[in-house]
């Protein structure tokens, strides 16, 4: 019986290193499990031996299932690793458009600034040759009045002293102008 036995347990496990160095493995998920019904219909055994059969192939299980696993924790891992990859380019690429928005507005908040301080140098150019006309056709009056003799002491001083209000006006308004010139140059750096 003793003999039987340990005969059986070696053909059994050369019989296994024998299949095992024929066949190769592509991966484990392809392989069907291995259970003591599969091995008893290979071959008829007694009660003894199904037992040693069972364990022989209850141990090959647990070696493909932790190849399994192990194959599976890695193929996991990659994914995860995957996976944050694509959440930082997301992250990346949301941040890119943000500042790209937010260029674009402050690109678009300083052509207004720009556009803005030119209606004001135009305007400020505007009223400073209006001004200047009028001081010029003031002048000229002032002047036709004089020459003719019209015009009283006081008169004059009165006119005179128009003159030097437009002339003061004039002058504000060129240095509003100057300063109107330096904002925008400002905002255009």
């Amino acid at each position: 019986m003793k003999m039987k036995l340990i005969f059986t347990i070696l053909l059994l496990s050369c019989s296994k290193l024998f299949f095992a160095q024929e066949t190769k493995i592509e991966s484990a998920s392809s392989l069907p499990p291995l259970t003591a019904e599969t091995t008893s219909t290979v071959t008829p055994m007694s009660k003894d031996s199904l037992t040693v059969a069972t364990v022989l192939t209850t141990n090959t299980t647990v070696v493909v299932t932790a190849e399994q696993n192990t194959r599976d924790q890695k193929a996991a891992k990659d994914k995860i690793r995957e996976e944050k990859k694509a959440a930082k380019e997301v992250k990346k690429r949301e941040r890119e458009q943000k500042d790209f928005e937010k260029e674009k507005k402050d690109f678009s908040k300083k052509q207004n600034k720009i556009l803005s301080g030119e209606k004001s140098v135009s305007k400020t150019k505007n009223k400073l040759s209006n001004a200047k006309k009028d001081l010029l056709k003031r002048t000229e009056k002032f002047e036709k009045k004089k020459s003719r003799g019209k015009l009283t002491s006081t008169a004059i001083e009165k006119e005179k002293i128009k003159l030097s209000k437009q002339q003061i006006k004039i002058n504000k308004l060129q240095e509003d102008l100057d300063k109107d010139n330096k904002k925008l140059n400002k905002i255009r750096d």
